[in-house]
């Protein structure tokens, strides 16, 4: 299952986790995706969505 949003795009990315004492290591920022659905030609349609995109598209109603 690829973890990008069908919306917008984003994918996973990339940082670091830093220790208490300052040590750094690589570390992945997932995307909180849901399974929604939008209206996409006045068609009902089932998507991968980021939570931001929900939440904006709740908005723009």
């Amino acid at each position: 299952m690829s973890r990008v949003c069908d919306v917008c795009g984003r994918g996973k990315m990339s940082g670091n986790k830093v220790s208490h004492a300052e040590n750094k290591s690589n570390r992945t920022f997932e995307l909180n995706l849901q399974q929604t659905t939008i209206e996409v030609d006045g068609k009902p349609t089932k998507v991968k969505a980021c939570t931001k995109c929900i939440k904006t598209a709740r908005k723009t109603k």
